[in-house]
């Protein structure tokens, strides 16, 4: 990932604020607003000084030539005239500022919440539709981090940040703007410290964006243990695990702490810094200002107003370079962020659409690497499925059964070999149409944290209809606990279906296969969770729906890989032997094998 400059990030963000541009003009211009009235602020002191003195000078100010122009003097002497007319201007500045800095916040807040609004969306959505090598390289709880933790990162720098970088930095450029206006020379003794400032903002930014890289990753990390740990309670205390993953939170947290204290160390030492340079430049500023020939050029009020304005601008200033830490949190959020925008979504050059497919599957000369790996999981894979016939694979772990469906469901490109659906390669259909063709039912069964309803019509199966789902329910001998819930198919489930047993739970998933009628069914242990009684009455279920359907079952229970049109064995990612399971019997080979050692192990309950 190439590193981005500030500039480069921030025109990016713009970007975001472009549709809301009117809502950006408000804001700009209530800043404005605010910050002329702080100009104005210290221009009264010099209408106020010299209507004491009588001065002629007591109408060349802003305030005071608006105070003339707009008010009758009349006979009234410049002290009688100013002691109506500062209050007035007092009143009239403080509530035009306070209404300039209303507009300001409001409208700042409302584009960035909108700019925050529409990162999160896009990274979700990007997220969505990730390939699965983005799974396999970024933890969960890292990936929940860049959701959460940096999007709120670039909040504060869209939120808080550029409030004070407008709202303030406008007061700057209109403070000096008025000393420039009251003696150019005096103020460019001001200039010379600039570039010193933006030495120090410069070097302590790069600081700033380093340690908040790593606070980004820490937190990532803290995350993580925490999803694990809370995900996994019951076996931690079962294996009494709860020091060790007490060490794994307490490492990820001391070092997001260590980067966290040296990033406020940094943001520390900035400000006093940057300060003591603005004293210096003040204290020049004032020496040269009380020097007889300049001071000549100056009434007592514009002299006041003057070192008044000149004493503002330490506040606007020390306000800006303190936001430099969160600019530079959000801003290297942002680069992160922008860089998983930035990655490609899953590959879908096919072009084929069909309304069903027959249910013809061959794999051809297949061999298969996990991306970034250069271990060969399936090896010079070649099989063919008949539309409607039922194969079972069967095999130890990790003889690349299950590699074989991530596959055919496309969560993986194929370099070598070839998948056809219908003697069609499924990467010449559209990704999303040949997904609609496969149903799954897996032992690891995701439920979401909705109801009953909507995790059976799920997705596309969202306009299924009410009869439907419970059709497709009373199919997989589900409605039986259903309708003993507290609102039947209207119940909430808990986290990932918390308060099912595993029985449940993949009745569910067979309720939700059933109502997708895909053409192509495969069973990844899909009544490994089932009692007897539960599996017999699934298996009635499972007959139905199989009829007519092209099935693949994978290292299903007896009952089912007895019953399949052929049986597959698999290992060490080779077909090693095909044939019914009467015919694998009697070879003796590796399924004979796996048949007496495990297979034959009934559960005696």
């Amino acid at each position: 990932m190439g590193k981005h400059t500030d500039w480069q990030l921030y025109r990016r963000l713009l970007g975001y604020v472009v549709p809301y541009w009117y809502l950006f003009a408000l804001s700009i211009c209530g800043y404005v607003v605010y910050s002329l009235g702080n100009v104005l602020l210290a221009d009264l002191m010099q209408f106020l000084l010299d209507s004491l003195n009588g001065s002629d000078e007591a109408e060349s100010g802003l305030v005071s030539g608006a105070a003339y122009a707009l008010l009758d003097a009349g006979d009234k002497s410049r002290l009688e005239f100013a002691r109506i007319a500062v209050p007035a201007a007092m009143v009239f500045l403080a509530f035009t500022r306070s209404l300039g800095y209303f507009a300001g916040t409001y409208f700042m807040n409302h584009v960035a919440r909108n700019l925050v609004h529409e990162l999160r969306r896009e990274l979700f959505n990007k997220m969505l539709r990730a390939p699965s090598i983005y799974y396999d390289r970024h933890s969960q709880g890292l990936l929940i981090s860049k959701i959460t933790f940096n999007v709120e990162q670039v909040t504060d720098a869209a939120t808080k940040a550029l409030k004070v970088v407008i709202g303030e930095g406008l007061t700057v450029v209109g403070l000096l703007g008025y000393l420039f206006y009251l003696n150019w020379r005096l103020s460019l003794i001001f200039m010379l410290v600039a570039p010193c400032i933006a030495l120090v903002v410069s070097v302590v930014g790069k600081h700033f964006r380093r340690y908040s890289r790593r606070i980004q990753e820490s937190m990532g990390d803290v995350t993580q243990v925490s999803n694990e740990s809370i995900g996994g309670y019951k076996e931690i205390r079962l294996f009494g695990g709860q020091q060790q993953q007490d060490d794994r939170f307490e490492r990820a947290s001391q070092y997001n702490r260590t980067q966290s204290l040296k990033l406020a160390f940094a943001d520390a030492m900035s400000t006093p810094v940057i300060q003591t340079m603005l004293a210096i430049a003040l204290g020049a500023m004032v020496w040269f200002a009380l020097n007889p020939d300049i001071l000549s050029g100056f009434s007592a009020g514009s002299l006041v107003a003057f070192l008044t304005a000149a004493g503002l601008l330490g506040k606007p200033i020390r306000q800006v370079s303190s936001v430099q830490s969160v600019i530079q949190r959000g801003l290297a959020a942002a680069e992160d962020i922008f860089a998983q925008l930035d990655l490609e979504e899953e590959p879908d050059q096919g072009t084929i659409t069909v309304e069903r497919a027959r249910g013809d599957i061959a794999f051809s000369e297949l061999s298969f690497a996990y991306p970034g790996t250069d271990e060969v999981v399936l090896r010079d894979i070649n099989l063919r499925i008949d539309a409607g016939e039922t194969v079972a694979l069967v095999g130890r772990s990790g003889s690349g059964k299950s590699t074989l469906i991530q596959l055919l469901s496309r969560f993986y490109p194929i370099e070598n070999g070839q998948i056809t659906l219908d003697g069609v390669p499924i990467s010449d259909y559209r990704l999303a149409n040949l997904r609609q063709q496969l149903a799954m039912v897996s032992q690891h069964v995701t439920l979401f944290n909705d109801t009953v309803y909507n995790n059976i019509a799920y997705g596309e199966l969202a306009d299924a209809g009410p009869e439907a789902v419970r059709a497709a329910c009373e199919s997989a001998y589900a409605l039986e606990f259903i309708d003993k819930l507290p609102q039947g198919l209207d119940t909430v489930l808990g986290n990932d279906g918390g308060g099912l047993s595993g029985g449940q739970r993949q009745r569910l998933a067979i309720a939700r296969a059933i109502l997708k009628d895909a053409p192509v069914l495969v069973l990844d242990e899909a009544t490994s969770a089932l009692d007897n009684e539960s599996e017999h009455r699934i298996q009635r279920a499972l007959d139905v729906i199989m009829e007519g359907r092209t099935t693949i079952v994978i290292a299903h229970r007896l009952s089912t890989v007895e019953r399949a049109d052929r049986i597959v064995v698999m290992d060490a990612g080779q077909i090693v032997a095909t044939g019914s399971h009467a015919e694998l019997l009697q070879q003796n080979g590796l399924y004979a094998q796996l048949y007496n050692q495990e297979f034959s192990d009934q559960d005696p309950e």
